[in-house]
């Protein structure tokens, strides 16, 4: 008895436990952060402009180029926006002896266990594709054929099935010629707007947009907060039937939508202004939109993003336009947190939803922008605080951070 019992019980356990050990390390082989400069920013502006998509026409050829470091900057930043902040993943990507090779630190989701999956990928050129040619994972080293149906399979499973699938149709060929990823792409406008339709409006539906919208059109306040608080109280109405996350999400996007004025996720555009007046957040409409527009960004595209496009916004500022505001910067990150919050899991949408149902006082949610510097052309910007990343920037960074978490709404 003794014996079966370990042959059908202890012996299976021991088999999985050495397998997870072996596939896990406790530390990451990757230990990097996915700062984004100025110039990353620009350098993805300028691939964007370059391929001209709005001269495009549907099932026109083009050609995109690709270099070692804007595949390694692009995989960086794409792993630590799709983790949680306080455990990133973190990845790299580098281009040797005609192989791209991606490496991965991956956090295990399990609360206590610091374990992390680290794997390395080589792919090469073949038959006018990339094709995977090895796979590591922790200590286990995978056979080529294995890998490529172990992708593949992933892929098609994975949230990102219909990027996937809309790649495929899009991709003519992938070759790797010295330091750079040659691309041919056929452009399949129609279906690329869909998929990313149903990227950002993933869990928003139209119907209970259509309800938050006319619910809001019933307020003819100009105060931002007293909208704020009226779109929670109707999230936290239907949550009784509904699952939170999602009624946060259509609240914040229709929120979104009154102050800047068009729909921001109809299939047919964005039409005219629909406003009558300014909305205003802490006597500023400013504020209110790159609050609204960030607490949308990140609720239905993730904080990181909602913060890089608030960052982007200010440091082209500095270059020309109205000069770069740590003050937006900080109703940007405000809105960011906002949204993240509202969205992060059902517990933490529900306890949102009572802290701001019925909310008109903005000290609640938005902090205070006394002594923040604004409308700094590019060079005061560049002599008071150097650039992105340089401490006189971070130590105005922290404060702002420091505020935010500080307001009532993040109280426990």
């Amino acid at each position: 008895m003794i014996r079966w019992f370990f042959a059908l019980i202890v012996l299976p356990v021991l088999l999985l436990a050495g397998l997870f050990f072996g596939l896990t390390d406790a530390r990451p082989s990757l230990d990097r952060s996915a700062q984004v400069s100025l110039a990353d920013l620009d350098r993805g502006r300028a691939i964007v402009s370059s391929l001209g998509l709005r001269r495009m026409r549907e099932g026109e050829v083009r050609q995109l180029a690709l270099t070692e470091s804007d595949l390694d900057k692009g995989i960086s930043y794409l792993a630590s926006h799709l983790t949680q902040r306080s455990t990133p993943a973190r990845a790299s990507a580098r281009i040797e002896l005609s192989r791209l090779i991606v490496r991965a630190s991956l956090p295990l989701p399990i609360a206590g266990l610091q374990r992390h999956v680290n794997l390395e990928l080589g792919l090469v050129s073949k038959n006018d594709s990339l094709e995977p040619d090895r796979l590591r994972i922790g200590k286990l080293a995978l056979p080529a054929r294995l890998t490529g149906d172990l992708l593949v399979w992933s892929l098609t499973r994975s949230p990102f099935a219909a990027e996937w699938a809309a790649a495929r149709t899009m991709l003519n060929s992938a070759q790797i010629s010295g330091q750079t990823l040659a691309l041919s792409f056929t452009w399949r406008g129609e279906a690329l707007r869909q998929v990313i339709s149903a990227t950002v409006a993933r869990g928003v539906d139209e119907a209970a947009l259509s309800a938050y919208r006319t619910h809001l059109q019933q307020s003819d306040s100009r105060e931002f907060s007293h909208l704020l608080g009226a779109a929670f109280t109707l999230a936290r109405e239907r949550s009784a039937r509904n699952d939170p996350v999602i009624e946060n999400r259509v609240a914040l996007t229709s929120l979104a939508e009154r102050v800047l004025g068009g729909r921001l996720l109809s299939r047919r555009g964005v039409p005219q202004s629909q406003r009558n007046g300014s909305i205003k957040l802490a006597g500023r409409d400013d504020f209110a939109q790159h609050f609204a527009l960030s607490a949308f960004l990140a609720a239905t595209g993730g904080e990181n993003l909602s913060d890089m496009a608030g960052l982007y916004k200010e440091l082209k500022d500095a270059q020309g336009g109205s000069g770069f505001s740590f003050a937006d910067l900080a109703a940007d990150r405000a809105g960011s947190h906002l949204g993240e919050s509202s969205t992060r899991s059902s517990a933490s949408a529900v306890k949102m939803q009572n802290k701001l149902a019925g909310v008109r006082d903005a000290k609640v949610f938005f902090p205070s922008m006394r002594g923040l510097p604004e409308f700094m052309k590019q060079a005061e910007f560049n002599r008071r605080f150097g650039d992105v990343g340089q401490p006189a920037y971070q130590k105005m960074v922290a404060q702002i951070e420091t505020r935010i978490a500080a307001l009532p709404l993040y109280s426990n």
